[in-house]
């Protein structure tokens, strides 16, 4: 006997479906809350940055004006640290002396983060985490430096001062003739003060500016020599007169800030051989007469400037400098001194 047999129905398979719906959505809300839970973390500890550079940097500035007070500058990096992030704990304060002078300080704290989905039973959620790391001590390379270069033997009375770095603001007379012939380089163009262009065939606004603002890059020193540029990386271009930057030189003279001037020890008509940095505010000038009646006005005063550290190979003038050199463990190598023993 023969049997018929009608349309199949088709299965139902609507349980299945559910069941990979759910999975779908389960997966969809772990990835989700993974998404935002690693953003938090990540956001938290950017805004932790910020806080652990300020706590290294002013941690440092203590210790430039108050060498050795380890304790009072990690009370620094704490205060600094509650100010910028109020939320962190600082878990770490280390300063490491290094034997020419200077050193640097690390500072280490932790922020807790509330994860909005993943959170483990018994779990308070996860840590950020920053390490930021400041350096301090005579300048390595100098930025900020204004394009006229003072000649270290050119005036007993800045060398005095270069020598022997003043406790207090003091004020010296430079004439441009410098008080020995060849005491900056022998050639007749060469002057107790000159021009100097921190890059070649830099325009006359540019040099203008440096003197308002500061050179942004980088300059590096030579141990003093008189005999011409034995180190080509601090040896710098001289292509202007000095009455070009006047203008600029009055609107310094009329900031009152101190900054920093390169010092030279050997210069002709073309290049200059920088050895060192003096701080110091421009008081006044005179570029208006003949040669003879030349002259600036400096009030010197030895204090922080802006630069790298640590341990310039040309004469130390008394200043410091402090600076990041490394943001987390990995990078603390970035802050060991480039000379010295």
């Amino acid at each position: 006997m023969t049997r018929l047999v009608g349309p199949r129905r088709p299965v139902n398979e609507r349980g299945a479906s559910l069941a990979l719906f759910a999975l779908s959505v389960a997966w969809l809300i772990g990835l989700t809350a993974l998404v935002v839970d690693v953003g938090l973390g990540r956001l938290t500890r950017e805004g932790l940055i910020p806080a652990t550079d300020a706590a290294a940097l002013a941690a440092a500035q203590d210790l430039v004006e108050a060498p050795g007070n380890h304790t009072g500058a990690c009370a620094t990096a704490g205060t600094y640290l509650a100010g910028n992030a109020p939320d962190a704990a600082m878990t770490g304060c280390e300063v490491t002396t290094f034997p020419a002078g200077g050193g640097r300080v690390t500072v280490t704290a932790a922020e807790s983060v509330d994860a909005t989905f993943a959170v483990a039973p018994g779990s308070s959620g996860q840590a950020a985490g920053s390490v930021s790391s400041a350096a301090f001590g005579s300048p390595l390379t100098v930025s900020k430096l204004r394009p006229l270069a003072l000649c270290y033997d050119g005036s007993s009375a800045l060398r005095q001062l270069i020598d022997h770095p003043p406790a207090y603001p003091t004020q010296v007379w430079l004439r441009f003739v410098p008080e020995s012939p060849t005491a900056c380089g022998g050639s007749p163009s060469v002057g107790n003060f000159i021009t100097v262009a921190f890059e070649g065939g830099a325009s006359g606004s540019t040099v203008r500016s440096w003197v308002r603002k500061g050179y942004p890059g980088q300059v590096a020193f030579a141990e003093p020599t008189s005999t011409g540029c034995a180190s080509p990386a601090s040896c710098y271009e001289r292509p202007y007169a000095l009455t070009e930057i006047e203008g600029a030189m009055g609107s310094l003279r009329d900031s009152g800030d101190y900054v920093a001037f390169p010092v030279f020890d050997f210069a002709d008509t073309t290049g200059v051989h920088l050895v060192g940095v003096v701080r110091a505010r421009l008081k006044s000038f005179n570029l208006a007469d003949t040669l003879a009646y030349w002259y600036i006005e400096l009030k010197v005063e030895p204090g922080m400037i802006t630069g790298t550290c640590c341990g310039a190979p040309g004469i130390d003038a008394g200043n410091q400098v402090i600076a990041l050199c490394g943001v987390d463990p990995d990078a603390v190598s970035a802050c060991e001194p480039e000379v010295g023993p």
